[in-house]
């Protein structure tokens, strides 16, 4: 008998406050998470040569890159640069970022495959520093679903951080080359390999509104501009 008024009392209690018995431990794990996320890519083959992006919890960010050898396939003869810049994630992406370092138990696992015949495509680190956890795991590549995804994403940003720059030199030293540069960044905005091109609004709001860019391209800079072109994964 004790216990059934215990029990209702507490039912009472939880419903004048909002919180069921059990609730508790739901609601601590809903509350929105504090750390950090650092993502490390390294390959001497590509350009960038290597990076490393930083990303907190409010959607705020910093990337910083190494400049690599000169591609061969470069027709825009582009000298190689690294840059450092603040970035930005838009909420949704930040949630499924942070949400899926969370079921990932803060990197504190091995993400790598372990096969050694897979091609070499990168080493890669994640890793998460926070009051609810800390971990880091190194790979190639994973066989984690959550970890490909992760990847996919954050190198598509590192992808769309790249473009950004090549548009800005393009722009000031040879407007011949935007045309093609737009319609590559697009096929890979489509294709899920850039994301995030928040980051680089304003070159290609600027390449938008210059009169003396041929017009086509000036149209495929405001389209990607408006967030009108969406990738596979959205």
């Amino acid at each position: 008998m004790m216990d059934r008024m215990r029990f209702s009392s507490q039912l009472i209690v939880g419903i004048a406050f909002g919180i069921l018995p059990g609730a508790a431990t739901l609601v601590a794990q809903e509350q929105p998470l504090r750390g950090t996320i650092t993502f490390k890519y390294e390959n001497p083959k590509l350009q960038p040569a290597a990076y490393e992006m930083t990303l907190r919890a409010d959607g705020s960010g910093h990337f910083i890159s190494h400049a690599g050898s000169q591609p061969p396939a470069d027709i825009a003869n582009l000298p190689s640069q690294g840059q450092e810049r603040d970035i930005t994630i838009a909420p949704a992406s930040r949630d499924r970022l942070f949400g899926t370092a969370a079921k990932e138990h803060f990197f504190a696992t091995k993400c790598d495959s372990g096969n050694s015949k897979i091609a070499f495509q990168g080493t890669k680190t994640l890793s998460y520093e926070g009051p609810e956890g800390r971990g880091s795991c190194t790979y190639n590549y994973s066989l984690d679903p959550k970890i490909q995804w992760l990847t996919t994403e954050l190198e598509g940003l590192a992808a769309t951080l790249e473009a950004g720059r090549r548009l800005k030199l393009e722009h000031e030293h040879g407007r011949l080359n935007l045309d093609s540069e737009l319609g590559s960044l697009t096929d890979m905005v489509k294709a899920g390999q850039a994301t995030e091109l928040q980051n680089i609004a304003p070159i290609l709001n600027e390449i938008a509104a210059d009169e003396d860019v041929m017009s086509r391209a000036r149209r495929r800079a405001q389209v990607l501009a408006d967030g009108s072109v969406t990738g596979s994964g959205n």
